[in-house]
């Protein structure tokens, strides 16, 4: 039997091909998927949203941060299971990766663009935002319940979970 996560890559795969797979990729598979989806928890839906559609979205515009708000709702209460690879699972990453999300939607909600250095397919790898100005973006941030680190004028602190952010001024 083919998994949702074989589906989806055959889906973009065949999204670039020639007419005829784009239409199969267009129509067939989403019902396919459309079927399945729904006899799967919330922690394995998260885990798709997190793997497969997060990674594809721009982090420049809002629907990232949506998206990984929605992946954390669905897997707030269980935590899946360890994958092969021991890669850590859902609930352990988006708990290290929180300070980033607390800093993404400051920034987003004081309207500074910002982008995550460096980018990276786990986006909870990095601690370090590229802004346009450091000074606005410590302002926003400090609203939201960052305060300095002491070591680095640059470095600040999510007082809800203790997790150190970086902040670095684009200047061109």
């Amino acid at each position: 039997m083919v998994t949702i996560r074989q589906l989806l890559q055959e889906q973009r795969r065949r999204a670039s091909g020639n007419p005829a797979e784009r239409f199969a990729a267009a129509l067939l598979i989403p019902g396919a998927l459309a079927k399945r989806l729904p006899f799967i928890g919330d922690p394995e839906l998260g885990m798709l949203l997190e793997d497969e559609v997060c990674p594809n979205l721009s982090l420049l515009l809002p629907d990232a941060t949506i998206c990984m708000e929605a992946a954390r709702r669905l897997c707030q209460s269980r935590t899946t299971p360890i994958r092969a690879g021991g890669i850590r699972s859902w609930k352990t990453r988006l708990n290290d990766g929180e300070h980033i999300l607390h800093a993404e939607a400051a920034l987003y909600r004081a309207g500074i663009p910002h982008l995550l250095l460096p980018f990276q397919r786990d986006r909870f790898a990095s601690n370090v935002f590229m802004v346009p100005s450091v000074p606005d973006a410590q302002q926003a941030l400090s609203r939201a319940g960052f305060r300095h680190g002491s070591n680095s004028p640059s470095l600040l602190i999510d007082l809800e979970t203790g997790r150190p952010i970086r902040l670095f001024e684009n200047r061109t």
